[in-house]
């Protein structure tokens, strides 16, 4: 276990999907000027294709001179050999998913990992239940009880994620939440309680799952993707891609500012749960 854990377990964050060094950074930069400690997320698609120990580099790097503290995460991830690369690279959590397996399964595959990871610092999450996409059966996913508890006492993993209703992607209409799952969860274990798919989700959802003491990591990945679309159709809007002139810089300039914003918006919640 790390030395960091009562201090991370101590605070809720918002976890941000990134998939470079210009999307890092803008997070970065929007975290500092909210004074917010973050977690960078890269999905397991994202982590094969970046340099993954310059990615590192240049977090740990542009984060030296910040006030505040940023993560490094392996979001989602079922193979175990990623993730043991992502743990010597430095990452400071992995996520191993074997949610779409048995119970039993899920347990013994998430103790493999558990133990590798741990022996290195690096704390893990994982799943129970399983968070899909929107266009899944949200009501089959949902976490039995039997099978949070089971997980809690065989494992020993550092972040628990429960499917209680929620979903990756953008919701159809207000998800139905099944706010019981979070109180049983803390009930009878002091893991930190991670919310997937909450891209979509009303601040006022989002401000009531921060109400609750146990939820520590909000996941946010499709809502920066959808501020960086916006943001190149600023730039569209403005007249900077008229072939006279063209700058990339200038594009870049948009997605940026549009990155910023989202992510000031999710952490200006913090404030209020």
């Amino acid at each position: 276990m790390m030395s960091m854990d009562n201090y991370i377990i101590s605070k809720q964050y918002f976890a941000f999907n990134v998939w470079d060094i210009d999307s890092a950074q803008a997070v970065m930069d929007a975290a500092q000027g909210a004074k917010r400690d973050i977690i960078l997320q890269t999905s397991a698609k994202v982590y094969s294709a970046i340099p993954r120990k310059q990615f590192r580099e240049f977090v740990t790097s542009y984060t030296r001179n910040m006030d505040i503290n940023v993560w490094l995460h392996l979001d989602h991830c079922k193979n175990v050999e990623l993730i043991e690369d992502a743990v010597d690279n430095g990452w400071d959590i992995v996520m191993v998913d074997a949610s779409d397996k048995n119970i039993n399964e899920n347990i013994e595959i998430t103790n493999q990992i558990t133990k590798y990871a741990h022996s290195k610092n690096v704390m893990v999450e994982a799943e129970v239940g399983q968070v899909g996409g929107i266009e899944d059966n949200i009501r089959e996913n949902i976490a039995r009880r039997e099978d949070i508890s089971k997980f809690v006492k065989e494992t020993e993993i550092d972040f628990i994620a429960v499917a209680f209703g929620n979903v990756h992607g953008m919701y159809q209409e207000e998800p139905q939440l099944q706010y019981d799952l979070i109180e049983y969860t803390a009930n009878i274990t002091s893991l930190p309680f991670v919310v997937h798919g909450a891209s979509g989700m009303s601040d006022k959802i989002l401000v009531k799952l921060l109400q609750y003491e146990n939820v520590k990591k909000i996941n946010i990945s499709t809502d920066i993707k959808r501020a960086y679309r916006q943001g190149i159709q600023n730039a569209y809007q403005n007249g900077a891609f008229q072939e006279e002139d063209f700058q990339a810089v200038c594009i870049e300039r948009y997605i940026y500012s549009a990155i910023v914003e989202m992510t000031k918006k999710k952490l200006r919640l913090l404030d209020r749960s």
